[in-house]
C-alpha cells in the first residue's frame, strides 16, 4: 500500500504526517480506477491521511453519477457518507472526480496533462487563491506512472449550476468576470509562474499540435453550420486555420497570468457560501488575461446582453486589475487583446462543430449556440482584419 514521499507529497497536496512516536509515514490508500471502488475502508483511509478523520470511520457510502454525457473526461459522482460516530471535521456529502474509462479519452487525456494539471492546481495554486472561491478539496492524489488520479471535492449540490445554452444574465456576467479580475491580478506577470512548469504556456507545441485540426474540421463543420454562417465569417473562418499558432505566440507576448482555460457558465456554481464558485481547473494554462474574458464572452453571453454592457464590463474588469496592484497596461491594450480574443476563439465552433459527436441534442444546441455568439463577436469587433496584421 502506498505511503506518503516528499516526492509525492507535492502531488497529493499534504506534507508528509507522522503516526506515532516512530514517526511513520502515515498510509495512504491505492487511487481507485472505479466508482465502486470508492468504499466506506477506503473513504476511511483518505479522509484520515488528509486529516479529517481520527477515531471516526465512514459507515455507508450512497454514491449517485453526476454530469452524465456531460464530464467526458472523467467519472463523477456525489458521495453522501454515514460515519460511526461523530465526525466535526468530516465532510458529510462531497464529489468524487476519476480518470474516465474510456481508452481513447484517457489517451487524450494524457498527451495534455489534464489530470496532473488538475490535481497540482488544487495542491500548489489553490492554497494561494485567497481572493478567488473554488470548491474545498478534501484530498487529491495522482500517480505520474499511470496517469490515474482522484479529487474528493466539496458538494456544491446546494448551489445553482450556470447553463451555458441558456447564457449569462447581466449580473451574473459581471460577477464572473470580477472573479477573473481578481484571479489574473495575482499572478499578473508574476516571478511565481516560472515555477509552474505543470502549467503549459499558451504556444505550448501540445496546444499547437492540437489546433492543427482546424483544417480538418473546417469542411465537416462547413457542412454541418455553413448555412448559417455570413459571408464575412466564412472568409475570416477560412484563414483562421493558419493563423493560430501566430496568435497563440502573439498571446504570450503579452502580459500573462494564470488562466482557467475553459471559463464557460458550464463550470460556474452560484449561491451558497460565496456568490461564485468555480470549477473544473484542468485546462488552467498560463496566457493573456482576456483569453478567459473573450472566451466567456463569445460563448456563454447572448449576442444581445453582451453588446448592451460589454465596454462597461471590460472596464470594469481593467479597473480591478489596476486597483489590485497591475501596472502598464492601458485599457487600450486590454481591448486589443480582447479582440485578438474573440477571433481565436472561434476555433473552439469550429474544432467541436467539425470533430465532435453532435448526436446528443442539447450538445447540437450548444455547438449552434456558440457558433452563432462567437460569430456575432467577431463580426461586431471586426475581428477578422488582425489576421491582415500576421506575417504570413
Amino acid at each position: 500500500m502506498p505511503i506518503v514521499t516528499p516526492a509525492r507529497a507535492i502531488l497529493t497536496g499534504k506534507p508528509p504526517r507522522c503516526a506515532g512516536e516512530g514517526g511513520a509515514p502515515v498510509v495512504r490508500p491505492p487511487i481507485p480506477s472505479t466508482l465502486t471502488e470508492l468504499t466506506p475502508a477506503w473513504l476511511t483511509e483518505a479522509l484520515r491521511a488528509a486529516g479529517y478523520l481520527d477515531d471516526a470511520a465512514v459507515a455507508a457510502v450512497q454514491a449517485e453519477p453526476v454530469g452524465e454525457g456531460v464530464g467526458i473526461l472523467c467519472q463523477l459522482a456525489r458521495l453522501t457518507l454515514t460515519y460511526d460516530r461523530p465526525a466535526p471535521t468530516a465532510p458529510a456529502s462531497l464529489v468524487a472526480k476519476l480518470p474516465t474509462a474510456n481508452a481513447q479519452t484517457r489517451g487524450m487525456v494524457a498527451l495534455f496533462r489534464f489530470y496532473e494539471r488538475e490535481v497540482r492546481f488544487y495542491a500548489e495554486v489553490a492554497p494561494l487563491l485567497d481572493a478567488v472561491r473554488i470548491p474545498r478539496c478534501f484530498y487529491h492524489d495522482f500517480d505520474p506512472a499511470s496517469g490515474d488520479f482522484i479529487l474528493l471535492l466539496e458538494d456544491l449540490s446546494a448551489c445553482r449550476l450556470g447553463d451555458q445554452l441558456a447564457g449569462a444574465s447581466v449580473e451574473e456576467v459581471r460577477l464572473a468576470v470580477a472573479e477573473l479580475a481578481k484571479l489574473h491580478a495575482a499572478w499578473w506577470n508574476s516571478p511565481r509562474l516560472e515555477g509552474l512548469g505543470w502549467v503549459p504556456v499558451a504556444n505550448d507545441p501540445v496546444n499547437k499540435a492540437g489546433l492543427a485540426l482546424y483544417p480538418q474540421a473546417w469542411p465537416v463543420f462547413l457542412e454541418r453550420f455553413g448555412h448559417a454562417l455570413p459571408e464575412a465569417m466564412r472568409r475570416t473562418g477560412e484563414r483562421l486555420g493558419a493563423c493560430v499558432g501566430a496568435i497563440l505566440d502573439r498571446f504570450m507576448a503579452a502580459p500573462r497570468t494564470i488562466c482557467h482555460g475553459d471559463y464557460r457558465l458550464d463550470n460556474l456554481f452560484f449561491g451558497g457560501a460565496a456568490p461564485l464558485t468555480v470549477i473544473d481547473w484542468q485546462i488552467a494554462v498560463r496566457s493573456v488575461g482576456t483569453y478567459d474574458v473573450g472566451y466567456f464572452m463569445s460563448q456563454s453571453v447572448d449576442p444581445n446582453v453582451r453588446r448592451a454592457h460589454e465596454l462597461d464590463i471590460l472596464r470594469m474588469y481593467h479597473q480591478m486589475l489596476v486597483e489590485r496592484g497591475v501596472q502598464g497596461y492601458r485599457f487600450d491594450d486590454c481591448l486589443t487583446d480582447y479582440r485578438w480574443t474573440l477571433l481565436f476563439c472561434f476555433c473552439y465552433p469550429v474544432m467541436g462543430g467539425g470533430l465532435g459527436d453532435l448526436s446528443n441534442e442539447r450538445g447540437y444546441a450548444l455547438a449552434t449556440t456558440i457558433m452563432e455568439r462567437s460569430t456575432a463577436a467577431i463580426l461586431d469587433w471586426d475581428a477578422g482584419k488582425l489576421l491582415d496584421t500576421l506575417a504570413q
